[in-house]
């Protein structure tokens, strides 16, 4: 039976997937240095390396983080959770950052809490300041379907995604204060700037040579993200219908590598609206800091008293005029490549797979252009008018 459970759980846009990763493919040095994490292909708690079917059995309803294979097998994943601990030896690591985001009530917490057969619980959890997650989250958000602006007066301490003393108090009511090791997400505060190292520093973990993978999920730019974005609004939405949702997830991820290059997102988010935010959260980040930092988080959380810049950055319509022209050039490109494969004389069955992903979507992509050319241009038609 395991000794200790050491539950990951995020927040979100913290470096989870490397984290997640990371343990994953040193799962066997783990293992001999007393720290289990399950990962075998075939557990019903492990997908995507991390443990998300976990976090999906705590909700009610689907959950479009679980594959629609591991979805029948969610009402007895919390059993198998707790068969395997008490057959494991050590410390049991589990991960997923949908424990922080997704679960909202203590009575989810106390299932969870009941599936582990030790006592002896902690829960790790790295804060991202609000104004920085906004921009990552908005981000992910797009790649995942949605078709929202950004808009910064939207982040509010109300808002339970962004307010990380909200999801702190719920896990120490449910496994007590002291339990809770909780740490700032910023490299200047972190072990050698690295999540992995971090964690493990955290944990007392020593292992040798351990196998170190670049960062997994890299951030799009703006261009890249406004296209996305667009294109969402023709694609099926996870709540409309599952399966269509998961083939748009394709199409996205295929469609992105074509798509011109733009600016930095961070150019959605002026330091003016930046300090608004931290402003607006100041009490929250006081009272954050003094349960769970003993005073030492960053002074980047805090408001400044003469931002650089005092005027906002916002989107015109020229600019939603030059993304129909990103998604011409996408589609363009898409052509140019369909065109390449199609004159090959070395077409093998991968390459005919593709071909006809490349061509299903451009006809995605055309219909998304039709649906979203008449809106854009709306404003200069009126104008011309």
């Amino acid at each position: 039976m395991i000794k200790r459970a050491i539950l990951h759980i995020g927040g979100e846009k913290t470096g989870s997937t490397t984290l997640q990763r990371f343990l994953t493919r040193n799962a066997a040095l783990l293992k001999q240095a007393g720290f289990f994490y399950p990962c075998a292909s075939n557990d019903i708690c492990f997908e995507h390396d991390a443990h998300f079917p976990v976090a999906g059995a705590l909700i009610d309803g689907d959950v479009e983080f679980v594959s629609a294979k591991r979805q029948p097998m969610l009402p007895s994943v919390l059993a198998h959770l707790a068969q395997s601990a008490r057959a494991a030896n050590g410390n049991l690591i589990l991960s997923c950052e949908h424990f922080s985001s997704r679960i909202t009530r203590l009575q989810q917490l106390q299932k969870l809490r009941d599936a582990l057969p030790t006592d002896d619980i902690k829960i790790v959890f790295y804060a991202r300041e609000p104004s920085e997650l906004a921009l990552a989250s908005w981000s992910e958000s797009i790649r995942n379907g949605s078709h929202h602006r950004f808009s910064a007066d939207q982040i509010l301490p109300q808002a339970r995604f962004f307010n990380h003393l909200q999801t702190l108090d719920l896990w120490a009511e449910a496994f007590g204060r002291s339990n809770l090791i909780v740490r700032e997400y910023d490299r200047t505060q972190m072990a050698d700037g690295d999540i992995r190292r971090d964690f493990c520093e955290q944990l007392g973990v020593e292992i040798t040579d351990p196998l170190l993978d670049d960062d997994r999920n890299i951030s799009l730019d703006l261009q890249r993200l406004e296209v996305l974005r667009h294109l969402n609004e023709a694609l099926p939405k996870f709540s409309e219908c599952a399966d269509g949702w998961r083939r748009a997830q394709c199409i996205r991820v295929l469609v992105t590598e074509f798509i011109p290059e733009g600016e930095p997102l961070g150019r959605l988010l002026s330091k003016h609206e930046s300090n608004a935010i931290k402003a607006r959260f100041s009490e929250v980040t006081q009272e954050l800091n003094r349960q769970y930092f003993d005073g030492r988080l960053s002074r980047k959380w805090f408001p400044q008293d003469n931002p650089a810049d005092p005027e906002p950055n916002s989107v015109t319509a020229l600019q939603e005029a030059e993304v129909i022209q990103a998604l011409v050039a996408t589609i363009t490109r898409m052509a140019e490549r369909t065109s390449e494969d199609g004159t090959s004389h070395a077409v093998g069955g991968a390459r005919a797979y593709r071909k006809r992903r490349l061509r299903n979507t451009r006809r995605k992509l055309k219909q998304a252009l039709q649906v979203t050319k008449q809106r854009l241009l709306a404003p200069f038609e009126a104008r011309g008018a």
